[in-house]
This record gives structure tokens, C-alpha cells and sequence, in this order.
């Protein structure tokens, strides 16, 4: 995405943060919608979705959008008996949470370094993602490890072993990560564009 020129790009990244909260709600909606999509296995936008909110969103919003969209998609798959989807062991799922929780935590950690300009955005975004998305595969994975039903031995070399299993699973889930985290952030630039282009056409209506 090219900005007309480094003002405008500033004025674009004050206007996703000021305007944060409904576009975190409509990416949440679009989190969800892809959740059902047939998108490849472990490839999806809910990563994205907390990197995002941490780094744009404040206060609660930036918490409670990304888990509030997980929780539904378990719902729904949950009742509506998708494979792979809904409700399973506690503490798994819990600590899958927690996991989601995390990225938001490392997003907002980078949001003072990342958000001065969108030079520095664009370069500061793709670390963050990627250290949110490894906070989210040993956390969540510390949960299938506790999990008896992937009868993991319950010592240092199990969850060595249950570390190692997961590592192809983390690679699309990575690649997921960046490329929504991305995606999600020229999505929401060109909404504030959209946005200011036709507010100023608004106010210029002869009254």
C-alpha cells in the first residue's frame, strides 16, 4: 500500500487509532466469517486480530474484541459440530485463551515503538507478529501438553515432544499471523481514507 506522501501517511495511521474501536469490531466480524472459511488447517485471522487490537485499540477494547470473537467461533462450532471446532479440556482451552491474550500483551509492548510513523509500522509490525505468534504457540501448546487427551508424558522430554509436534502446525499459523496482521492494517487504512474522502465531500454539499 502507497501513501500520496509521509503527512497524509500520518494523518491515515492518527486516524485507524482515533477510529479503533469500529474497525476492530468489523475485523472481528471478518475474524469470525474466515473462522468458516476453507482456509488451510491452522490458518487463521484470530492472531492477526490481537496484534491488531494491541496495537491500535485501548483500554478494555483492546481485550476483549479478539477473545469475545474466539469464544463465539467455539460456540458455534461447538453447536453446530464442526470438526475440530467447540468446547473441549478446560485447561487447554483456558491456556489457548491466554495464548490469544498474550499476542495482545506483546502487541501493545511494541504499539509507542511502531505506531510514530507508518514506516515504522509496516517495519516494527511483522516482529511484533512474530513474537506475538511464538507467546501464543508455547503458551497454547503448554495447554495440549496438560491435555490427557494427547497422552503426552507428563515430564520435561513430553513436553519437549509436544513443543516438537507442533512446530509444522505453528508454521501456518505464523504465516497466518503476518499476513492478516498485514492485511488487516491496509484494510483499516483504506477505510480511514474512505472515511475522510467522503466526510470532506459531505461538508463541501452546498448547503
Amino acid at each position: 500500500m502507497q501513501f500520496p506522501n509521509p503527512t497524509d501517511a500520518n494523518k491515515t495511521l492518527q486516524g485507524v487509532s482515533s477510529q479503533a474501536p469500529l474497525i476492530c469490531g468489523l475485523l472481528g466480524l471478518l475474524t469470525l466469517a474466515l473462522r468458516f472459511a476453507p482456509l488451510p488447517e491452522n490458518f487463521s485471522a484470530f492472531g492477526a486480530l490481537a496484534i491488531f487490537c494491541g496495537v491500535f485499540a485501548t483500554n478494555a477494547n483492546r481485550w476483549w474484541i479478539p477473545v469475545a470473537c474466539l469464544f463465539f467461533a467455539d460456540c458455534i462450532g461447538h453447536f453446530a459440530h464442526v470438526p475440530g471446532m467447540g468446547f473441549y479440556n478446560p485447561i487447554a482451552m483456558t491456556l489457548n485463551y491466554l495464548g490469544l491474550a498474550s499476542m495482545t500483551l506483546v502487541a501493545q509492548a511494541f504499539r509507542s515503538k511502531i505506531t510514530q510513523s507508518t514506516t515504522k509500522l509496516f517495519a516494527g509490525l511483522p516482529l511484533a507478529t512474530l513474537t506475538g505468534s511464538l507467546a501464543f504457540f508455547l503458551i497454547s501448546n503448554f495447554g495440549a501438553w496438560l491435555d490427557p487427551r494427547m497422552q503426552y508424558a507428563k515430564s520435561l522430554n513430553g513436553l519437549a515432544d509436544c513443543y516438537l509436534a507442533a512446530i509444522p502446525f505453528w508454521r501456518s499459523t505464523l504465516a497466518s499471523d503476518l499476513v492478516f496482521t498485514l492485511a488487516f492494517t491496509a484494510l483499516a487504512s483504506l477505510f480511514v481514507k474512505a472515511v475522510t474522502r467522503t466526510t470532506a465531500t459531505v461538508k463541501n454539499l452546498p448547503q
